[in-house]
């Protein structure tokens, strides 16, 4: 039998030219916003990304990716989509079984801008990232 949403650890991100918003979620029911990855190169950012995983006990990571209204894939979602692609690599390299699941994220960084608890914009990326993970926990129905 399988692990169940209460046996897993979520690391959410919410990738972007600049910055990863990032979001864990230890429990499988509550997302909580969790920093800010500064983009470096993809090595430096990856390693970044491992040591999250390995400090948490990370089983799954989401990623948002970027759909348009109807549910078409943007071009940032073709970056994010090679980005996750490199990321899987680079964790088997590292000898971490991870699985990476994408998350439609249409509008949850406008939706982070928009929270009135908001008042420093350095915050929408995590927000954003935690706002993804939620909507991940909510899809999903095994305990």
């Amino acid at each position: 039998m399988g692990q169940t949403r209460r046996n897993k650890k979520y690391l959410a991100l919410d990738v972007g030219f600049k910055r990863i918003g990032v979001a864990t979620s230890l429990s499988g029911i509550i997302a909580s916003p969790s920093g800010i990855i500064e983009r470096k190169t993809n090595r430096e950012t990856f390693s970044e990304i491992e040591r999250l995983i390995k400090k948490y006990g990370i089983t799954t990571v989401i990623i948002g990716l970027p759909l348009t209204s109807n549910g078409k894939k943007t071009k940032m979602a073709e970056k994010i989509e090679k980005f996750a692609e490199k990321l899987k690599s680079y964790l088997e390299n590292k000898k971490l079984n991870i699985e990476i699941v994408f998350q439609d994220e249409y509008l949850t960084t406008a939706t982070a801008e928009n929270l009135e608890t908001l008042k420093k914009r350095n915050r929408k990326d995590d927000i954003a990232a935690a706002l993804i993970l939620e909507e991940f926990l909510s899809n999903r129905s095994t305990f």
